[in-house]
């Protein structure tokens, strides 16, 4: 059955990935002593995370982010 809908239609339901952050990645992979404040881009808002000392896992730190973001409307202040 054919329901008239070409490949790729429900694009618009879900924004594109926006690609991990170099200085994320750094800063997860070699932190520094007392840690690490980021202020990143994501797909046009700005994201403020804080690392602590231990290393971690950039990419599920930036899947989490995005997680977070998913839905969320801008808020100007």
């Amino acid at each position: 059955m054919t329901t008239g809908q070409q490949p790729g239609s429900f694009r618009g339901l879900h924004p594109e990935p926006v690609p991990l952050p170099s200085a994320l990645r750094m800063a997860a992979h070699r932190p520094s002593p007392g840690g690490a404040v980021l202020v990143l881009d994501a797909g046009g808002q700005n994201v403020v995370v804080v690392l602590g000392e231990e290393e971690g896992d950039a990419r599920q730190i930036w899947t989490f982010i995005q997680q977070q973001l998913t839905g969320r409307k801008t808020v100007r202040m």
